[in-house]
């Protein structure tokens, strides 16, 4: 068998499963429910549990019942062995639980022969260019991302127009695999060079540590020194003061030295109200590209792959009702394939359509009437626009929020089937002033592409398409 295919989690997933069929929600839930699989191999499947406690009564009470259930599942028996987390006696983040004590992420990593093995935090092996799937949606991001991962990080002197790189794009549409990626793949040709990944809020919240204990100097060495900086879900640090300031000058300090910096966010740097000026304007210096849902084809071209790596046959029909129906995010399309491998493990038999359009109704958005759409336009818009949802409701004539007004009449027209009266009566508009709002758009989409783009942007917001 080939052990670097196994799907942890699905293995887990049953087994979870099938102690429900024999214990309480409650017991399960109290000595299984952050139990963590994370290794299986001809002879044992390694556990993790957070506390001593728990592992104690795990292994003197369930071990059994649990190799019963890998015997099931697996075919063979294995040993189910038992770690704590608690006090450091497993490393999750280096991935070899003989060999290594955790310290903390982020920070560097002893082996048991006292050798430095320098790590990002919440480094993840398993995101590569290679396994990442690209689509209309995500070609430019990931184009990008290759050519940084590509940079002669030897002379940092050479002209770097890459510098940095914003990524932005709605949750679960790959930006932090493309982060990954990139550490990957600088690590293996750089190994001495040091990366430095952290997400925008625990950047906060390191800071605030370091303020209150007084080791300002050493956060900042921490960040300053990198050579690659790496900074998930920036968004968190717009409107805290502090924070921005010391980014500034982190930012500064990296980027006058010709050093990388990439930054992802869910919105675009303009779209950040509560961001400075000065920050904005830095984060657009360099190249700013965004990552979309994925269309059909991409949606289709993941879900293939995936039930691939899973060894989970699913007919084309299947696959097809899979890739018109989940459109939320990549996670969700990963979330459907775990379901139905489980299930495949578990029960056996063939994964027909109507067997999986039982299996996933939780995955499956209701059908929304267009009135409850109209709903989700204004949301999305006023979210777009910063403006609030009383303001486009409401008499206020001023710029920003005309203009609001005016986008939600545009994508009420094309996105629905609701009249020109029935869009004016949900925004407490006559039909002229419809009539007016939807040609106002139209022109300005014309005129200005970086409105039009905008506008684009809320529409895939409102469809999910």
């Amino acid at each position: 068998m080939d052990f670097n295919n196994i799907d942890l989690e699905v293995i887990r997933s049953c087994i979870i499963n099938a102690f429900s069929k024999t214990h309480s929600d409650t017991a399960v839930n109290l000595w299984f429910g952050d139990l963590k699989l994370i290794s299986i191999d001809d002879k044992e499947a390694v556990f993790v549990s957070p506390t001593d406690m728990k592992k104690k009564i795990i292994m003197n009470k369930f071990s059994k019942e649990i190799e019963d259930c890998l015997e099931n599942i697996l075919g063979y028996r294995v040993e189910a062995v038992v770690y704590s987390s608690e006090h450091g006696e497993v490393d999750l983040s280096a991935g070899n639980i003989e060999n290594f004590k955790k310290i903390e992420d982020g920070e560097t990593v002893y082996s048991k022969d006292g050798s430095k093995i320098d790590i990002p935090g919440d480094y993840r092996s398993e995101y590569t260019f290679e396994n990442f799937i690209v689509g209309s949606s995500n070609k430019f991001a990931f184009a990008m991302a290759t050519a940084i991962a590509a940079r002669d990080y030897d002379h940092p002197e050479k002209k770097n127009t890459y510098n940095p790189l914003f990524i932005y794009g709605p949750s679960g549409v790959g930006k932090t695999h493309l982060l990954y990626a990139i550490t990957n793949s600088i690590s293996h040709s750089y190994p001495d060079k040091k990366i430095t990944y952290v997400k925008g809020e625990e950047f906060t919240n390191q800071l605030i540590d370091s303020l209150q204990k007084k080791t300002n100097m050493q956060f900042r060495e921490k960040y300053r020194k990198s050579d690659i900086l790496l900074i998930d879900d920036i968004q968190f640090v717009a409107g805290r003061i502090s924070t921005q300031e010391e980014l500034f000058n982190t930012f500064n300090a990296i980027y006058e030295d010709n050093k990388q910096i990439i930054l992802t966010s869910d919105r675009s740097p303009n779209e950040m109200k509560t961001l400075e000026d000065r920050l904005r304007t830095r984060f657009m210096s360099g190249i700013i590209c965004d990552i979309q849902l994925p269309d059909f084809d991409l949606r289709l071209a993941i879900l293939q792959q995936k039930a691939k790596q899973n060894n989970l046959f699913l007919a084309p029909d299947v696959l097809k009702f899979l890739a018109e129906n989940i459109t939320t995010s990549i996670r969700q399309l990963e979330g459907v394939i775990k379901k139905l491998g489980a299930i495949q493990l578990l029960e056996g038999g063939e994964l027909d359509i109507e067997r999986v359009k039982n299996a996933i109704k939780e995955f499956i958005p209701l059908k929304e009437s267009d009135t409850q759409k109209m709903d989700n336009i204004i949301f999305a818009v006023s979210k777009k626009f910063g403006v609030t949802r009383e303001d486009i409701l409401s008499s206020k004539r001023n710029k920003e929020v005309a203009i609001a007004r005016h986008v939600c009449v545009y994508i009420a027209r094309t996105t629905t089937s609701l009249s020109q009266a029935q869009v004016g009566k949900a925004l407490n508009r006559d039909r002229t002033t419809v009539i007016s709002s939807e040609n106002f758009v139209k022109e300005e989409m014309e005129k200005d592409s970086s409105f039009a783009m905008e506008v684009k942007d809320a529409i895939r917001e409102v469809t999910g398409q």
